[in-house]
């Protein structure tokens, strides 16, 4: 008799909550698909914001650590001495 009791009461639940078709169902629905459009586009923000990183890198005249830009540093230092005097 207990073992019928324990079984029961989950089905009366189930029975309760009715064919899933509550208000709360629906407004569960609208949240994950406004959710799921949300993370759509901070994807593609993500990748739109990779792809200007990447064409502003090629537009870079002369890298960090490269003989340009090292002679131009030491361009710079060198006007840098002169002016003070």
């Amino acid at each position: 008799m207990t073992t019928l009791a324990m079984l029961g009461v989950p089905l009366f639940a189930i029975a309760r909550d009715g064919n899933g078709d509550t208000q709360k169902d629906k407004d569960r629905e609208k949240e994950k698909e406004k959710n799921k459009e949300e993370k759509e586009e901070k994807k593609d923000e993500a990748k739109d914001k990779a792809k200007d990183a990447a064409e502003d890198h090629d537009k870079v005249v002369d890298g960090p650590g490269t003989d340009h830009s090292q002679d131009r540093r030491q361009d710079r230092r060198r006007d840098q001495v002169k002016k003070k005097p």
